[in-house]
């Protein structure tokens, strides 16, 4: 049996919400389902709307939802205009009684649409209007209960528990795997798997289907940022320095946590990556991560990287921008940024991923292709990513051998001119060299001199092209019919949501997924039919195919991509729409 759910735990930020979603994609892992989950936050806000998207049975973000588990009278408010006909809704009693006007953390902005759609009615009233399922159990009683039976005054904390219990047993998950998927998560579970068993018994009387078993195996529960993370630990990183920001902080965390490099906290972005540069020319594997303002502090540095031709990778992960935007949303708007980083001829590798396998695999060849052609290496990935959670196959990950090193101590030329524009490469401490940002000869002294300028240009030129060369077959892939009538192109995390879409289109549909964007590859050959571009930005991958592109699809909202706007945005291109806005998403 095909079981294809979407649905969403909404909550006030504080409550649970990240517990909640763990709980649910742990029990249908558990059950041996494929899941996948987008937290969607705040950024400054403590106690502002939260929610927890989940998909099971699939790769992709879909709407409408399935079902609601509602820890608040907002979340039911916000996620109205989700909710598809024969929709659960999970919610507190007393909920129902709530207007729109009675919430305070609510934005402007929504509460105005909401009062704009349904006047200020109480939501037992509005929801009489949708053709939905709800079951309200009292929340607030069984927490009294439960406190009355003795249990620690932290008890308000497993609202969440409570909830998600309901919510998942009505979807049919048996009690056994919920309980399973609670102790996993808390390391004490028995005030949490009380609350469980109190939820459950308000609805073990109304009518439900259970869900038969998936196919179980044994995976790991990853978030792109430990995904990441994971897999530079795996690669043998030796050194990684960063400057806290979201959503990149969470991957050096858990690498300062759980790795063996050395991990430092520098006091600014210009100060981490010089750190790493220093460790990579002293032959440590040396890594930094950041996002869109803190990469801009880095780009002095990485010049210096391309001038003084250091290995180092850059995680780069994307957030809604520019400036400092929307921290905490998703966006792919530091495409442009990252290519063209630096100034004078800064050549240099960006890699991006679609997902987490890919962010993987990506991390582990970052370092590869860095230390082989001693080059700054920039990993794009995104929020959406970032924050996301799915099962993993153990064998995404392998070990990289140590880094290598070539060339003789004596008579030793840091620089010196090579057929491929490689040159051998000494840690500092093994050979005499000089290594600065200025122009140089093949020794490391600073020159003017117009001969040796031109003789190493053309050295890193020739490196450069050897490089695309060498990356040029893996640098994007290729889905869906060969000669199609229409292609789709992209990169990074919308990959899923097209490919999902893909299928429920009723039209011939290619999709070129972009995954090295410098050197960019030549797509004349694969693109064919009217080819549209989707992104999440204002076109910046429509700039690079420019002439190319018949149509433009765009995400500007710093929502993720959902399978069914994609699915309308190419049937609204064939209607004859040059430009498409998604608009999805709360």
């Amino acid at each position: 049996m095909k079981v294809d759910l979407s649905f969403a735990i909404g909550g006030f930020q504080g409550g649970g919400i990240e517990s909640a979603g763990q709980i649910a994609l742990r029990a249908f892992v558990l059950k041996g389902y494929e899941v996948f989950g987008s937290r969607e936050f705040h950024s400054n806000i403590i106690g502002a709307h939260s929610y927890f998207h989940i998909r099971v049975g699939g790769k992709a973000l879909k709407l409408p939802l399935n079902a609601l588990i509602a820890l608040d009278a907002e979340s039911i408010f916000t996620h109205l205009q989700n909710l598809g006909d024969g929709a659960l809704l999970v919610c507190d009693e007393h909920s129902l009684k709530t207007k729109v006007s009675e919430i305070p953390s609510m934005s402007r902005s929504l509460k105005k649409r909401i009062e704009q759609a349904h006047g200020d009615l109480t939501l037992e009233k509005i929801l009489a209007n949708y053709k939905i399922r709800v079951v309200a159990i009292s929340m607030k009683d069984l927490l009294k209960e439960l406190i009355a039976g003795g249990q620690s005054l932290s008890i308000s904390r497993v609202l969440n528990v409570m909830g998600t219990s309901v919510g998942l047993y009505l979807l049919g998950l048996d009690k056994e795997t919920i309980k399973k998927a609670i102790e996993k998560q808390f390391t004490d579970s028995q005030t949490n798997l009380r609350a469980m068993e109190m939820a459950i018994k308000e609805v073990e009387e109304l009518d439900r289907k259970e869900l038969p078993d998936g196919k179980k195996e044994d995976k790991l529960i990853l978030s792109g940022n430990e995904a990441v993370a994971m897999a530079k630990i795996s690669s043998g990183l030796e050194f990684l320095s960063f400057y806290p920001i979201t959503p990149a902080t969470d991957e050096s965390l858990y690498i300062e946590k759980n790795g063996k490099a050395i991990t430092i906290q520098a006091e600014d972005e210009i100060s981490a990556i010089a750190m790493a540069l220093g460790a990579s020319l002293a032959g440590l594997r040396a890594s930094t991560s950041t996002s869109g303002p803190g990469f801009s502090l880095m780009n002095e540095m990485i010049s210096f990287a391309v001038q003084a031709e250091i290995p180092i990778v850059i995680t780069l992960w994307m957030r809604a921008s520019p400036s400092t935007g929307i921290a905490t949303r998703t966006s792919q708007q530091d495409l442009l940024h990252s290519i063209f980083s630096g100034h004078g001829d800064t050549q240099k590798v960006v890699i991006a991923s679609g997902d987490h396998r890919e962010a993987i695999e990506d991390t582990i060849k970052a370092f590869e292709l860095a230390e082989e052609f001693q080059i700054p290496v920039i990993h794009l990935l995104d929020k959406f990513i970032a924050s996301s959670i799915t099962a993993i196959d153990k064998t995404a990950f392998r070990n990289l051998p140590n880094r290598k090193f070539n060339g003789e101590s004596e008579g030793y030329l840091r620089y010196k001119l090579t057929e491929d524009g490689i040159s051998p490469f000494l840690p500092v401490g093994r050979a005499t060299m000089i290594v600065s940002s200025l122009e140089h000869d093949e020794y490391g002294f600073a020159t003017e001199d117009p001969v040796d300028r031109e003789k190493m240009m053309l050295k890193r030129i020739r490196k450069f092209e050897k490089l695309a060369k060498s990356v040029s077959k893996e640098s994007y892939c290729v889905y869906g019919e060969k000669e199609a009538e229409i292609t789709l192109v992209s990169f990074g995390s919308t990959k899923n949501a097209i490919l999902e879409a893909i299928e429920e289109l009723d039209v011939s549909t290619k999709f070129i997924q972009l995954r090295i964007l410098n050197p960019f590859p030549d797509l004349s050959k694969e693109m064919v039919g009217k080819v549209i571009c989707i992104e999440s930005n204002a076109g910046q991958l429509s700039f690079l195919l420019r002439g190319r592109v018949d149509g433009i699809v765009r995400k500007l909202n710093a929502r993720p991509i959902y399978v069914n706007e994609v699915v309308k945005a190419v049937k609204d291109f064939l209607s004859g729409k040059k430009e498409v806005i998604m608009s999805e998403g709360v």
